[in-house]
């Protein structure tokens, strides 16, 4: 329980400093239309808050932490390959996109930082 609360405060500062943060960074960016090069850092403060959520459920190591990981990264897996088709569709030759690759794979990385958790804490309402 211990290690459970420990977690949760450490998530929930890397959150609260990482999300304004991220603001601040990826302010200009957006305002001028850009892509904010700097947008990893808020998905990462999300992911962080979710993770905050999550320790209490996920650090006394039993069935339902088991169930809840298992079926999050089930989820997971259909979610990136959805997240792939969309990326390739909008951003293929005919798609109203244009980004280069690295650009791309930050937006899948972000989408994999965020769905996971997120994904967790449904299940861990769920189950």
């Amino acid at each position: 329980m211990k290690k459970a609360r420990e977690n949760h405060l450490t998530y929930l500062f890397l959150a609260i400093i990482m999300i304004p943060l991220s603001i601040y960074i990826n302010y200009p960016y957006i305002v001028n239309g850009e892509f904010p090069e700097g947008i990893m850092t808020f998905f990462l403060g999300t992911s962080a808050l979710m993770m905050s959520y999550l320790s209490p459920h996920l650090f006394p190591k039993d069935e339902r932490t088991k169930e809840i990981i298992g079926r999050s990264m089930t989820v997971n897996y259909f979610t990136l390959f959805g997240a792939f088709l969309i990326l390739f569709l909008l951003t293929g030759s005919l798609g109203p996109l244009v980004l280069s690759a690295t650009q791309v794979l930050l937006v899948l990385f972000c989408i994999m930082i965020t769905a996971i958790p997120l994904t967790m804490v449904i299940y861990s309402k769920l189950i």
